[in-house]
């Protein structure tokens, strides 16, 4: 454990703009039980598998639909920090994909065709021989299995199970789908995408603040089982403030998160070296 003045940066404009600075025990987190972290992923070394948030691919496409006009970076992001990812992890047997893959609700635009491609081309270069991309469906992921067909080293599935581990998205029509899957004694912990889950964090007088992705992990007493919430990959938005539900997600408000222990990623727009073990939600404040 180290004490320190931790100063969080933000980049723009081609340099670092100080947001704030924050006195605070920290510890720089390498893993969470079983898992290693690397950057906003979860990685079993032993058995060569990456578990990776929310991706949101088309998203700007979407945007542009919808009257918004800006430069597209999404895809030369996404991409350069899963090559620093794999720089760390080397060929990997398995990457679980805990679903929104796409983000267009409706059908799949040109952009969520295109990216997928590069993404999967960048996978299999990644991959062990016969090693496989499993993809557990999100509720955004409708019209998936048309582009998913066409490689045979993808699986779209609605869960994926692995030793103690239930890997699932967590839409509320997911949970529905795997009750009994769930309620498995055999299955010790649930590992989750779609809650995007943020912290944000401010000065003791409030004036600056900013919002940073993060991991979410504790025992559920209500599921009596360990959850691991995941960040999104999605490098252009941080996620949705943990203390702001707005009862959308019955799953998550279903759930006493108080306890959970919260580890935060200081810059949702590169690839982070460091990953931060803020303590118990609760402290946050």
């Amino acid at each position: 454990m180290t004490r320190g003045l931790v100063t969080i940066l933000q980049r723009g404009c081609g340099k670092k703009v100080y947001l704030f600075k924050l006195l605070y025990f920290f510890i720089v987190m390498t893993k969470i039980t079983d898992f290693e972290i690397i950057d906003r992923c979860l990685f079993l070394e032993k058995e060569k598998i990456l578990i990776v948030g929310d991706l949101h691919l088309g998203y700007e496409e979407y945007l542009m639909e919808h009257g918004w006009s800006f430069p597209k970076t999404q895809l030369e992001i996404t991409t350069e920090i899963f090559s620093s990812i794999f720089k760390k992890t080397g060929k990997l047997n398995k990457i679980i994909l805990l679903g929104d893959v796409k983000h267009h609700f409706a059908g799949i635009l040109k952009s969520e065709f295109g990216d997928f491609y590069s993404l999967v081309s960048l996978f299999r270069e990644n991959l062990i021989a016969k090693g496989k991309v499993v993809i557990c469906k999100g509720n955004h992921d409708n019209i998936l299995e048309p582009v998913v067909r066409n490689y045979d080293f993808v699986e779209l599935v609605d869960y994926f199970s692995f030793n103690e581990y239930l890997f699932m998205h967590g839409d509320k029509n997911n949970f529905k789908r795997n009750a009994l899957w769930i309620a498995d004694g055999k299955v010790k912990a649930l590992v989750l995408g779609h809650f995007h889950p943020a912290v944000t964090l401010h000065e003791k007088l409030g004036v600056k603040k900013e919002k940073y992705k993060c991991f979410l992990h504790g025992l559920s007493k209500e599921f009596k089982k360990n959850i691991f919430f995941l960040p999104s990959f999605f490098p252009l938005i941080e996620g949705t403030d943990i203390s702001k539900r707005d009862g959308e997600d019955d799953f998550l408000d279903k759930i006493d998160i108080n306890n959970f222990n919260v580890y935060v990623l200081p810059d949702a727009s590169t690839f982070n070296e460091k990953v931060y073990d803020f303590g118990k939600v609760k402290k946050l404040g």
